[in-house]
């Protein structure tokens, strides 16, 4: 997980509507379908619609982001949640969130971000579900996976996770990692490893997992280029970005929190 600061959390919250709708016209679904095309879900199930949910603000390690648990929940509500943050934080503010009738609890650390489903006791973690809501994105903006060349940025816990549902989804993976042992975890999924110039050309789809900037040029964008950008910041130059427009998709925070209150929902 990114640890995110102040101007990213207050960009998103202002910026969600349009973000929304950036990901319909190019991938033909929404924030909570790609929550729940992650975890294989259809139709409206899971229901969203009017469940209570809470984000609970902690103090741990390096502090409160502002407006980190605000953005939280107006996502939440985006999706139809009936969402709220707590007045108090740390086990204060899980204590207020249970005395509410929350049925998911949404809590981080500087390590960790977790749904809690205070009935059933299912967890679901920031990192499997950001990696598999990006994948159900640049899968529908594809229009299939099945046979297609993705090149892969990063093989820390977010690519790690996307490059074992890329294969799921029957992709032909390549990895860029430069660090031996992340690499061999790569290479035992069953993905190639690459350097990146060859990656870069060998596909036409990428997942960015990497917190580098200005590593992908203009040059790699083509008519058919779609790019999954998890990553913070975006791996892609600015000319590269405004090449793909819609087509680079990147938030830091709503696609992996639908696809958490999918997954802490559905078990």
């Amino acid at each position: 997980m990114t640890r995110l600061i102040e101007n990213d959390v207050r960009d998103l919250t202002a910026q969600l509507a349009d973000f929304e709708a950036r990901l319909r016209e190019v991938a033909g679904i929404g924030l909570a379908d790609a929550g729940r095309r992650a975890w294989g879900e259809a139709g409206d199930r899971p229901r969203l619609h009017g469940v209570r949910m809470a984000a609970v603000p902690v103090s741990q390690g390096e502090g409160f982001i502002p407006g980190f648990c605000e953005c939280v929940a107006a996502i939440l509500g985006f999706l139809g949640a009936d969402a709220f943050v707590t007045g108090l934080p740390d086990v204060r503010g899980l204590q207020e969130a249970a005395e509410s009738a929350a049925e998911l609890v949404f809590v981080a650390d500087d390590s960790r971000f977790i749904a809690l489903n205070l009935r059933s006791g299912a967890c679901a973690d920031d990192d499997p579900c950001t990696a598999r809501a990006y994948v159900a994105a640049l899968e529908s903006a594809a229009g299939g996976l099945a046979g297609r060349a993705v090149a892969v940025l990063g093989h820390g816990p977010v690519g790690r996770h996307a490059t074992a549902r890329l294969l799921e989804r029957r992709a032909d993976v390549s990895v860029v990692e430069p660090d031996e042992a992340r690499a061999a975890q790569a290479v035992a999924q069953g993905a190639r490893v690459l350097p990146l110039a060859e990656a870069l050309a060998a596909a036409d789809l990428l997942f960015d997992a990497t917190p580098a900037a200005d590593v992908v040029g203009v040059d790699w964008v083509r008519p058919g280029s779609v790019a999954a950008v998890p990553g913070m910041p975006s791996a892609f130059t600015a000319a590269a970005q405004q090449a793909l427009g819609g087509r680079h998709i990147h938030e830091p925070l709503a696609l992996g929190v639908a696809a958490m209150a999918v997954d802490a929902l559905r078990r």
